[in-house]
């Protein structure tokens, strides 16, 4: 599907391509696809990095550090920056006839909505990439009531009540957002993809596993962003109570939660603890192909704030998913239901550690696990059935841009 004669599609994303993080190789992958389809669009981002080929304004100036390895107030303090930066690009450069999709990265972005709707009838998709400001709420970075949370959620649903549409990514999400701004929301589910996939290899024939020394151990990968909504411990906890079996936990990524796991390292010596930084794009199918099972912890209350974009890569890479978390939750019930892995509520670190000690010594349930993960990914997910529902939605964008 292309749109016709090629208006223009504005994306704003404060973190895109080069950089790694989720939302950036996210966002990256779904501006090539549009691009490939004939899409005229233009990105405007805080990451610095070289010329692409469509073109991409990069707000901001300089490279300003790791993202996840800055503080709160920081972060925060960019967020502002750059929305004010994009306030002031689309003032002056943006075109009658030009639609605008605004990514939830910083979360208060999507006040650049109303903004240009009111300063240059600009009509915009906004995709919550997570749900703000709950998710402040649980990570406690704001209060759960008072008068800062109240005028939030009345900014955000103003945010989203003007939007064309509102992309969230699961219907747990969906049912979350109108439960707390409104049913009569224009609200619409586009599932993540998977950005890589495991390259098919067994873990004992992983060159990655080799390079690092567990290939001939059981692992468990935690791979990603290790944020303030997800849950380490009990994971940390399970590698405790295992330090004596031939069982591997690898940490990969970089996040708000990494002192727990060097906490968990130093304080109880654990050799059967990795930890890693990002990987380089080029290397995620070798990393993620890497490990026995792959692991998605989420703090209480989180399962329908978030949709933890790993789930993908997971199911795409053939592997078995960890899921920590409560049994009541969607993705819980998914993970069941397909019998593509095992669910451990959070805390129950005693449980988790009998699990993964039994499924250790039954290899053959740990394959089929993963062989029925990547057939629910091939079923139900996936980077081309993701572009097809945002061309529907960018489509009828722009025809109410024109």
């Amino acid at each position: 599907m292309k749109p016709p004669s090629a208006p223009r599609l504005l994306l704003i994303s404060e973190h895109f391509a080069p950089s790694t993080g989720a939302t950036a190789q996210l966002m990256s992958d779904l501006a090539r696809g549009l691009h490939q389809r004939g899409w005229r669009l233009t990105v405007l981002t805080a990451t610095p990095g070289a010329p692409l080929e469509f073109p991409v304004v990069r707000l901001n100036g300089p490279a300003r550090g790791d993202a996840a390895a800055v503080g709160v107030l920081s972060k925060a303090l960019q967020g502002v920056r750059f929305l004010l930066g994009s306030l002031l690009w689309c003032l002056r450069w943006g075109r009658p006839g030009d639609g605008v999709l605004i990514v939830s990265n910083p979360p208060f972005i999507g006040l650049l909505g109303p903004l240009i709707r009111l300063g240059r009838g600009l009509p915009y998709v906004f995709v919550f990439q997570d749900l703000f400001p709950r998710s402040a709420v649980l990570s406690g970075v704001l209060p759960a009531a008072g008068p800062l949370a109240v005028l939030w959620r009345g900014l955000m649903a103003a945010v989203c009540g003007r939007s064309s549409q509102t992309v969230v990514l699961s219907q747990a999400m969906e049912a979350r957002l109108r439960r707390d701004l409104g049913r009569q929301l224009p609200l619409t589910v586009i599932h993540n993809w998977a950005v890589e996939r495991g390259n098919g290899s067994r873990r004992e024939h992983s060159r990655f596993a080799r390079e690092h020394g567990y290939a001939e151990r059981f692992s468990v990968q935690y791979s990603g962003n290790f944020g303030r909504l997800h849950d380490l411990l009990t994971l940390l906890e399970a590698a405790r109570l295992l330090r004596q079996e031939p069982i591997q936990f690898v940490f990969i990524g970089g996040g708000a939660k990494q002192g727990q796991i060097e906490a968990y390292h130093r304080g109880f010596a654990l050799t059967n603890v990795l930890q890693l930084p990002y990987q380089p794009r080029r290397r995620l199918p070798e990393s993620q192909a890497a490990c026995d099972l792959a692991a998605i912890g989420l703090i209480p209350g989180a399962e329908d704030t978030v949709a933890p974009c790993k789930f993908y890569g997971i199911l795409a890479s053939g592997r078995g998913v960890l899921l920590i978390a409560r049994h009541s939750c969607d993705l819980a019930q998914l993970v069941l239901r397909e019998g593509c892995g095992l669910v451990v509520e959070p805390g129950e670190a005693a449980e988790l550690a009998e699990r993964l000690q039994a499924l250790s010594r039954h290899p053959d349930q740990v394959r089929e696990m993963g062989e029925r993960s990547l057939r629910l990914y091939q079923e139900r997910f996936g980077l081309e059935r993701s572009l097809a529902r945002y061309e529907a939605v960018l489509q009828q964008l722009l025809e109410r841009a024109g």
